[in-house]
């Protein structure tokens, strides 16, 4: 199973090590690394990854399908925050780091069609970060770019309705194809009404 999970992560390699800005060498290395601790699973659409309000417990690797991140406010509105596809990492990383002291997961995570991939105990891939230099190099190319991800979709809330559509769309290509339309709307933070509104003006434009 270790060789199966390094031969997918190959796939991804040049976009993935691009995105973290670390060496194609380095994105080996740590998939080698975390490969023995890897088990693969399979979800249906609908099923979660992740609960609110159970500490989080481990990290996925896509190998197909898409997953969604979102958590629900006070007044009971489920709030979409970002989407994984096919070769990405999948987990609330702010719920991951509150695990550490069992506090429970303010996220959810839920597959939005069949997925596949692997997955991995964060308590385990934590403690190797810890006892590996080039994993941790990794780790932290990882969560720079989660934190530049993070800052591009506070500006993409501000912006308009038509706006925050566009960018969903260069973000993610392709996606709108494969998910719900009422999830999109969500993303966007507009009522599936409005998002209907919205599709029939970018068709009148096409």
């Amino acid at each position: 199973m270790s060789n199966a999970f390094q031969e997918h992560r190959a796939k991804y390699r040049e976009v993935v090590s691009r995105r973290y800005g670390v060496t194609p060498e380095l994105y080996d290395e740590a998939s080698r690394l975390l490969a023995p601790l890897a088990v693969p699973f399979s979800m249906r659409k609908g099923e979660y990854l992740q609960r609110i309000g159970t500490p989080a417990q481990y990290i996925h690797w896509l190998h197909s399908g898409v997953t969604r991140t979102g958590f629900i406010t006070d007044a009971g509105n489920e709030v979409t925050l970002h989407f994984q596809s096919d070769g990405e990492p999948v987990g609330a990383h702010d719920d991951l780091l509150r695990s550490c002291d069992a506090v429970p997961a303010l996220n959810f995570v839920v597959a939005e069609t069949a997925v596949h991939g692997y997955r991995l105990d964060w308590s385990e891939v934590s403690a190797l970060y810890k006892r590996n230099n080039d994993l941790r190099d990794y780790y932290l190319g990882a969560a720079q770019r989660s934190i530049i991800d993070q800052s591009r979709r506070l500006y993409l809330n501000a912006s308009p309705a038509q706006g925050r559509l566009i960018a969903f769309r260069r973000e993610y290509p392709g996606l709108e194809q494969r998910i719900s339309q009422k999830v999109v709307a969500s993303f966007l933070g507009i009522t599936p009404q409005y998002m209907s509104q919205l599709l029939r003006q970018d068709g009148s434009k096409a």
